[in-house]
């Protein structure tokens, strides 16, 4: 199972950061551990941010989605996954496996994107 990480745009017509990982450092369990983080930071209360994030969802290929974000959602969903993260006191091994995506992945690519601002 492959999976693909979008953060935003380089120019009009390119993504700035396509990041495809398969095998043994991030296979689909990591993928899969991701899906549930973002599904347990968004869902409850950010719906909306959940759909734009998570809408291209394939059986086979999971397409997770930064780019249609505005600057204000951006920084928030960033925010919201930050918090998420920071307030997990025991986290069970599945969490552990999304936090490795969420900073050794996703993050790198998120301090890069000029919607980005620190906290």
């Amino acid at each position: 199972m492959g999976a693909s990480l979008f953060i935003g745009w380089n120019n009009k017509e390119q993504r700035e950061a396509e990041f495809q990982r398969t095998g043994s450092f991030v296979n689909g369990s990591y993928w899969d551990a991701f899906g549930d983080l973002l599904d347990a930071v968004f869902l409850p209360d950010y719906p909306k941010l959940h759909e734009i994030i998570k809408s291209e969802e394939g059986e086979y290929l999971k397409f997770y989605s930064f780019v249609e974000l505005n600057r204000h959602d951006f920084n928030q969903a960033v925010k919201l996954i930050r918090d998420y993260i920071k307030k997990q006191k025991k986290p069970t091994e599945w969490q552990k496996m999304a936090q490795v995506v969420w900073e050794e992945i996703a993050e790198p690519y998120i301090i890069q994107d000029d919607r980005y601002q620190p906290e």
